[in-house]
C-alpha cells in the first residue's frame, strides 16, 4: 500500500477554466436567483453529469477509477505579484512558470507538512475525535493508495519542464473525453510515488520525445537518457519480483508500477518510431496482465482502474494491429482479457464497445484459419462463424453511457464509424472483396461522410482512416484519396506520432500497387507481404 502525499490543499485551485470564468472575458453578473448549490463530487461536476453522491466514493468515480472528492473548489484568478513577478519570471521558461502556478496550494500551513498533519486537519475542520479522524485517514488510504500530486519544487528545472509539458500539453491530446484521462489521473499520480522508479523516467522520456519530434533537437540525448534509465529500472523490478528478493538499497518491486511503466514504454516506442520493439513490450504485458487479473478481488479501486486501463490499452493494440497485415493476434488470451473490462471503460478509451472489439478479434481469428487452409471456398464451420459475425455487426447498437455528458454525441459518431469499418474489414478479409464491389462502395461512402465529424485532437480515428484507405478507396477516386490524406496529415500535425507517419507510408504503398493493376480487384490480401513491420493503429 502506498502512503498518501498530503502536500495538496483540500481546497483545489482550478487553472483549466475558460477565460470568461477567470474574469478575463466579457462576463455578466449572476442574479441572486441564478446562484446554484452543487452537492455532487468534484469529478461529476467537472464532467457535467448527475452525481449519485455515495460517500466516500460515488458510483461513477468507483466504476471509472476516478479520485472522488467532495470539496469546495475555487476558481483561481491570476495573481499579480507586482514588481517581484518580473524578477522571478525573468529566469524561468514560460512553460515552467505555468507548471509552478498550477501546483500552488491554498490553506496550507506548516502543520500540513508534519506527520499527522492531515489527521489534525480533519479533527479541526470536521470536528472529529482523534479516533474518528484516524479511521477516516485509514479509509482514504484504502481508496487512494497512490499519492495525488508531486510538487514541482522537488524537481529540477529540466525535469519540471518535461513533467509540465506531459501533463499540460500531451495528456489532453491522448484521450477522447478530457474528463476521463487515465494518463493524468492514474499514470502521473503513480509516477509521483518515486522519482527513482521506472515510471517517472518513462513519463519524462515520452515528453522529451514529443518535444524532439516538434523540432527541438536539444532534447534528443534527454530522450535516450530517460528511456535507458526506465528500461534498466524496469528490468530490475521484474527481476526482483521473479526472484522474490529485494536488492539492498532498493524499495520492493511493485506490480502496479511494472504495469504502468510497460504501458508508457509501449507508448514511447509507438510515438518514437513505431518499430517492432513496441510489440516486445506488448507481448510481456499480455502475459503479465493475464496473471494480474487473477488478483482482482483483492485490489483497491485505484489498482483496479490501472489494471482495466492497461488491459484495454494492450487488447485494443493487439486487435487493431492484427488488421494491418503484419502481426498475428493472441486471440484466446485477448478475447478473455477484453471480457474482464467494463464496457464503459473500453468505450472511453477506444471509442467503441467491448462487443465490437470482440467481433473484430473474431474476424482476425477467422482470417488466420483461412490463410492456413489454402482453400478457395470457406469451410462450413468458418462460413457459419462469418455469417454470425456479419449478422451481429448489422444488428449492433453501441449504447453510449450518459456519464460521457457533453462528449456523448462525439463518442456515438466514433463508435458508428468503427462499426462500419469493421464490416468493411470483414468483407475484405474473409470474403476477399475489393473496393469496386457495390457493397464495398456503399460502405466506403458511408464512412467517408462521417470521418470529417471525428475530432483530430486525438488519434482515435487512425484505424478507420487506415482501413478505408487501404481496403475501400478505388484507384480512380482522387477526391477520396485527397480527403483521406488531408485527414492523416492533420492527425500527424496534432501530435507528430510515428505510427501515423507509418500508416501513411503503408497507405501510399497500397495505392501504388492498386494503380499498377487497377483491373485486379484485390481485397485484404493486398496488405500481406508489406515490409513496413508492425504498426500500431490504436
Amino acid at each position: 500500500m502506498y502512503p498518501i502525499n498530503y502536500y495538496q490543499s483540500h481546497i483545489v485551485v482550478d487553472h483549466h477554466r475558460p477565460l470568461s470564468a477567470l474574469g478575463m472575458g466579457n462576463t455578466r453578473n449572476r442574479t441572486k436567483g441564478e446562484l446554484r448549490t452543487r452537492s455532487g463530487c468534484q469529478k461529476c461536476r467537472e464532467r457535467r453529469v448527475k452525481c449519485p453522491e455515495q460517500r466516500p466514493i460515488c458510483g461513477h468515480c468507483k466504476r471509472l477509477g476516478f479520485t472522488c472528492r467532495y470539496e469546495v473548489k475555487l476558481n483561481w484568478q491570476d495573481v499579480v505579484l507586482f514588481d517581484c513577478h518580473d524578477r522571478v519570471s525573468g529566469g524561468l521558461p514560460q512553460d515552467l512558470l505555468i507548471s509552478i502556478q498550477s501546483w500552488m496550494f491554498l490553506n496550507t500551513d506548516q502543520s500540513d507538512f508534519k506527520t499527522g498533519g492531515f489527521q489534525r486537519h480533519l479533527e479541526d475542520q470536521l470536528h472529529l475525535s482523534s479516533t474518528q479522524a484516524e479511521d477516516l485517514v485509514h479509509q482514504l488510504d484504502e481508496i487512494a493508495p497512490y499519492p495525488r500530486y508531486l510538487s514541482p519544487f522537488r524537481l529540477g528545472e529540466a525535469e519540471g519542464y518535461l513533467w509540465s509539458y506531459f501533463n499540460e500539453f500531451m495528456t489532453p491530446q491522448i484521450v477522447i473525453d478530457p474528463g476521463f484521462n487515465p494518463y493524468r489521473h492514474i499514470i502521473l499520480k503513480m509516477a509521483t510515488h518515486s522519482r527513482e522508479g521506472p515510471l517517472f523516467h518513462c513519463v519524462l522520456a515520452a515528453a522529451a520525445n514529443q518535444l524532439q519530434s516538434t523540432g527541438c533537437d536539444e532534447y534528443k540525448p534527454i530522450v535516450w537518457l530517460h528511456r535507458a534509465k526506465a528500461l534498466r529500472l524496469l528490468r530490475s523490478q521484474i527481476g526482483q519480483l521473479a526472484s522474490g528478493e529485494t536488492q539492498k538499497g532498493c524499495r520492493a518491486p511493485s506490480k502496479d508500477e511494472i504495469i504502468a511503466s510497460t504501458v508508457m514504454l509501449t507508448f514511447f516506442e509507438i510515438s518514437q518510431d513505431c518499430s517492432d520493439s513496441w510489440t516486445a513490450h506488448a507481448n510481456f504485458a499480455r502475459a503479465f496482465l493475464f496473471s494480474r487479473l487473477k488478483d482482482l478481488g483483492s485490489l483497491s479501486p485505484e489498482q483496479e482502474a490501472l489494471l482495466y486501463f492497461a488491459v484495454t490499452y494492450f487488447v485494443s493494440h493487439d486487435i487493431l494491429a492484427a488488421t494491418g497485415g503484419t502481426l498475428e493476434e493472441a486471440a484466446e488470451t485477448v478475447t478473455e482479457m477484453c471480457k474482464s473490462v467494463d464496457d464503459s471503460i473500453i468505450v472511453a478509451i477506444t471509442g467503441c464497445s467491448r462487443d465490437l472489439l470482440i467481433l473484430l478479434s473474431e474476424i482476425n481469428q477467422m482470417g488466420l484459419l483461412i490463410g492456413r487452409s489454402y482453400q478457395k471456398q470457406l469451410p462450413p464451420a468458418i462460413q457459419q462463424r462469418r455469417d454470425n459475425v456479419e449478422r451481429l455487426l448489422h444488428q449492433m447498437h453501441q449504447e453510449i453511457p450518459e456519464v460521457f455528458g457533453a462528449f456523448k454525441s462525439e463518442f456515438a459518431i466514433v463508435a458508428e464509424v468503427k462499426r462500419l469499418t469493421t464490416i468493411l474489414y470483414l468483407y475484405s478479409r474473409i470474403d476477399g472483396a475489393g473496393p469496386h464491389e457495390p457493397h464495398m462502395i456503399r460502405l466506403t461512402s458511408q464512412i467517408l461522410s462521417l470521418l470529417p465529424q471525428i475530432s483530430l485532437r486525438t488519434h482515435t480515428g487512425l484505424w478507420p482512416l487506415f482501413i478505408v484507405a487501404t481496403l475501400g478507396i478505388r484507384p480512380e477516386r482522387d477526391e477520396d484519396r485527397k480527403l483521406l490524406l488531408s485527414r492523416i496529415t492533420a492527425l500527424h500535425h496534432t501530435r507528430q506520432l510515428a505510427n501515423v507517419k507509418k500508416a501513411r507510408l503503408i497507405i501510399e504503398d497500397v495505392w501504388k500497387s492498386r494503380d499498377l493493376r487497377p483491373d485486379l480487384s484485390q481485397g485484404w490480401s493486398i496488405m500481406q507481404g508489406r515490409r513496413h513491420g508492425a504498426i500500431s493503429l490504436a
